[in-house]
């Protein structure tokens, strides 16, 4: 999910009114040679100038897991250069998928090229609990060209309260658009995660090595689409994931 945090920077500073999004994933899982995949969809309403609120469902298949979240967005606008994202999602019985998940995020425009953004992020699993921080930077000297740089970082707690593991993602997005027709870009990220969150199971951490692009086409100015497709390594599980996502956005 990672690509939404990119995807509400760019957005910031639209005037948007309604908007109803559909995230569709599919995963391609090489060492058992079997398919995923994820539905997201989720819908915002602007209350006034200031506050939008929202409501989000996911429905995952895989690895003959079927699983199910729903949730609440509220985002608050005290200003041109603040915009603040709550998200609260709650599930039933979920292995992959968080059984509660609460978040925040915080983004600053300097007006200068130059936005940061951080958020604190709680996902409490069946078995695992996992809290982080996330800081990045949106950098944008060169018209048309901005780069991302952002690391999280945090704790995994496990059934045992005793075991505590520390983890992390360092990662790095370079785009190319010009407004109102197109965005691309290229991003990785490397790190270390807690194993629930791949594979379901196990109170360990898993090494992750991932690369991948995507192109976002603005059709009107209420229509716009993406395609990303990324390749993750997990040398670990002697696994690897390649994960083809399409982002529609509507705003009406």
């Amino acid at each position: 999910m990672r690509f939404f945090v990119f995807l509400l920077l760019i957005s910031t500073n639209m005037a948007l009114a309604h908007e109803l999004q559909s995230v569709t994933q599919h995963i391609d899982i090489k060492r058992q040679s079997e398919t995923a995949w994820q539905q997201d969809l989720i819908y915002r309403h602007d209350i006034d100038r200031k506050w939008q609120i929202g409501v989000q469902g996911t429905y995952l298949e895989r690895f003959d897991l079927y699983e199910k979240r729903a949730g609440v967005i509220a985002v608050y606008r005290p200003s041109e250069l603040w915009t603040f994202e709550g998200r609260f999602l709650q599930g039933m019985g979920n292995e992959i998928l968080p059984e509660k998940e609460t978040s925040l995020m915080a983004y600053h425009s300097t007006m200068v090229g130059i936005s940061p953004f951080f958020g604190i992020k709680d996902s409490r699993y069946s078995n695992t609990t996992v809290d982080t921080l996330h800081i990045g930077v949106e950098i944008e000297k060169l018209q048309g060209i901005i780069l991302i740089p952002n690391i999280t970082f945090g704790m995994a707690k496990f059934k045992d309260p005793n075991e505590t593991k520390n983890i992390y993602t360092l990662g790095l997005r370079a785009a190319y658009y010009e407004e109102g027709k197109f965005l691309a870009s290229l991003y990785g990220y490397t790190g270390k995660e807690a194993s629930q969150a791949i594979i379901g199971r196990s109170s360990e951490l898993i090494s992750t090595l991932t690369g991948g692009a995507s192109f976002e086409w603005v059709f009107s100015q209420d229509f716009r689409g993406e395609v990303l497709i990324d390749h993750t390594n997990y040398k670990q599980l002697k696994n690897q994931f390649i994960t083809s996502t399409l982002n529609l956005r509507w705003t009406f």
